[in-house]
């Protein structure tokens, strides 16, 4: 779903998957971190968009918990500042 208002532009994300405990998601941002076996994942892809979204003044956030699914929900300033 996605949400503005005149501050910020909001955008969640949902899925209905396996969902995460409490230890992976403190890491899911690191880089190289992945739960994929050896050679199947860089874990890159969350550390890449957590940068993206950081350089431009935005958060994202994310809840989830085993057997619930997970929930993200990235915030980006409708303006810019300059630094």
């Amino acid at each position: 779903s996605v949400d503005t208002d005149e501050d910020a532009v909001r955008i969640e994300i949902r899925d209905s998957g396996v969902g995460m405990s409490k230890d992976v998601l403190r890491h899911i941002f690191d880089p190289f971190f992945t739960t994929k076996d050896v050679g199947v994942g860089t874990g890159l892809g969350l550390a890449i968009s957590y940068g993206i979204i950081e350089r431009h003044r935005g958060t994202i956030d994310v809840q989830s918990a085993p057997g619930t699914g997970s929930t993200f929900t990235l915030t980006l300033p409708v303006q810019q500042r300059s630094n």
